[in-house]
């Protein structure tokens, strides 16, 4: 064990800690790494063990520690966490502290303050030793690379630990995934924390929580497993059912579709087929997503580089609206590179709603029929369809009639939506096309 983790495991002796076996994952790695991903169960002690992280780097000279939450009250709990013990329990008295804006700072010249991603404004200008992202599954991932990510770059010996329930295959699942050498991960269930399960899996609360939740919803906040039900919007989306191989067939009609968003573009290209029985069916073939401010003007002329024959073209009305930059919207300044798109003008069709519930019979009809076919390439799209859902309540129940909108994954699920709705018209609808 090296000299910083003899260390840690001195101060937490000194304190009075003992972590249960899925805090030790954290606190001692299995190697040196800059971020932790730690994805633990309901009762798992996050705000504890984020605290204890917290105190390790802020009892050494000169470092600056925040505690990010999604709101100020959660990332309360961790720095009350760390006032309670050092301040209270262990009698240090502060140089700085402040209740109110959560700071607390010493001789040495280290502090602790929290922050609130929902104000990512507040996050600008500072050099950080130590960021915990507590929760951070309910944090936009625009939060993490915008504003945090540049605070770390000063230090060479900076880290962050994102810390979190599970919350779908949104962008913490991908972070989990990483596997260079600067990133650690691991999954904790609720059970490992001997101290409120004093009986493991088999412990008569957990048992007793077990059976008044799904089975899906307990492997979530309690197993802390990344699950694809809980609140996702389209639940019938299998990879194993659809996705694999499905390559431009230039004999095939072929038709692309966008939303425009902002500064994240969306743009997918999808073939039609009809089997022996008579329905049609959607090969989505290729994408861009997930890439940040390209600019209508760029986006148009990516578009065309494609040697895909498209015969039409689908878009959010929302284009239509004239943007002061450049005093025309973006459907017309895709028309002056040639690209028409068409937008479905009715009521029914533009309800994001409706139009969620018209895209789900694709994925798989009353007969079981799946109409959506998806290449493996297109890895955005995938990614999106598994992270895009709707805020729960407590009874898991969503909250609104239409999903999250992330800044992220709904752009492409609304270039999906768009063009599902317009090629394959809810009822009756009629087409405004932009004239030429």
């Amino acid at each position: 064990m090296d000299k910083q983790l003899v260390f840690k495991k001195k101060l937490f002796n000194q304190i009075g800690y003992e972590p249960h076996d899925g805090q030790l994952k954290l606190h001692y790695p299995e190697k040196k790494h800059r971020f932790t991903v730690a994805v633990c169960g309901r009762r798992f002690g996050k705000s504890l063990s984020s605290a204890m992280e917290a105190i390790y780097t802020i009892t050494q000279p000169n470092k600056r520690v925040w505690v990010v939450a999604p709101t100020y009250e959660l990332s309360n709990k961790v720095f009350r966490e760390v006032y309670k013990k050092l301040c209270i329990d262990m009698g240090w008295k502060p140089k700085k502290y402040s209740d109110r804006d959560q700071y607390l700072e010493f001789d040495w010249g280290s502090s602790i303050q929290g922050k609130s991603a929902a104000k990512p404004e507040t996050l600008l200008g500072e050099s950080n030793s130590l960021v915990i992202l507590d929760e951070c599954a309910y944090i936009r991932s625009i939060v993490w690379e915008q504003y945090i990510r540049p605070t770390l770059s000063d230090q060479k010996d900076s880290r962050a630990i994102f810390i979190t329930t599970p919350h779908g295959f949104n962008w913490i699942h991908k972070l989990s995934q990483r596997e260079d050498e600067e990133w650690y991960s691991f999954n904790s269930p609720s059970w490992e924390n001997k101290y409120a399960f004093p009986e493991g899996y088999m412990d008569k609360d957990l048992q007793e929580i077990r059976r008044n939740l799904t089975p899906t919803v307990f492997q979530q906040e309690y197993g802390a497993s990344f699950t694809s039900m809980s609140g996702i919007v389209y639940e019938s989306f299998r990879r194993d059912t659809h996705v694999g191989d499905y390559p431009y067939e230039p004999s095939r009609p072929t038709y692309c579709s966008m939303d425009f968003g902002y500064r994240l573009p969306a743009v997918l290209w999808f073939q039609t087929w009809t089997d022996t029985d008579g329905l049609e069916h959607i090969n989505i073939i290729d994408e861009i997503v997930h890439e940040r401010n390209i600019k209508t003007e760029s986006l148009a002329r990516r578009m065309l580089q494609k040697k895909y024959h498209v015969i039409r073209y689908y878009a959010d009305p929302a284009g239509g609206q004239v943007q002061s930059q450049t005093g025309m919207g973006d459907i017309e300044l895709m028309r002056q590179y040639g690209i028409y798109c068409r937008y479905p003008r009715d009521k029914a069709s533009r309800s994001i709603s409706t139009g969620i519930d018209h895209v789900r019979s694709f994925f798989e009809n009353v007969d079981g029929i799946h109409r959506i076919h998806i290449d493996k390439r297109c890895k955005g799209l995938i990614e999106d369809l598994e992270a895009y859902r709707y805020e729960l309540d407590k009874d898991n129940k969503p909250l609104k009639e239409n999903p999250l909108k992330d800044g992220y994954s709904d752009h492409s699920m609304d270039a999906l939506r768009m063009g599902i709705v317009t090629h394959f018209p809810i009822r009756n609808m009629q087409m405004k096309v932009v004239s030429r």
